[in-house]
């Protein structure tokens, strides 16, 4: 069990890091007089990251294995992504942030 552990603890700091570089960048793209951002921000970036994990991951299929699209495909990737604590607030934050996977080109 100790190897899962580290594991999993490996893979929150790199996505903490991930998190960090991205608010980098989009900072670096940020006028700050004009109040514009030029890159992005980091609430659409995370967006984005949970909806491209979805398909990266085939969450976005249904029990069949069949791609689901329009809100279906937001729906099943969802809760896919929160099935280890769905009643969760984070779970309510995380469905609400997922990007539609129908509108992320799959390989």
């Amino acid at each position: 069990m100790p190897e899962t552990t580290d594991t999993y603890a490996s893979a929150v700091r790199d996505l903490a890091d991930a998190l960090a570089d991205v608010w980098q960048a989009c900072e670096a793209g940020y006028d700050h007089q004009r109040g514009l951002g030029t890159v992005g921000n980091l609430p659409e970036a995370l967006s984005y990251a949970l909806g491209l994990a979805a398909v990266t991951l085939g969450l976005d299929r249904d029990a069949n294995g069949t791609l689901v699209d329009d809100q279906e495909a937001q729906l099943v990737a969802a809760e896919a992504l929160v099935c280890h604590r769905p009643g969760s607030w984070e779970a309510d934050h995380l469905r609400a942030l997922t990007f539609p996977p129908d509108l992320i080109e799959h390989p």
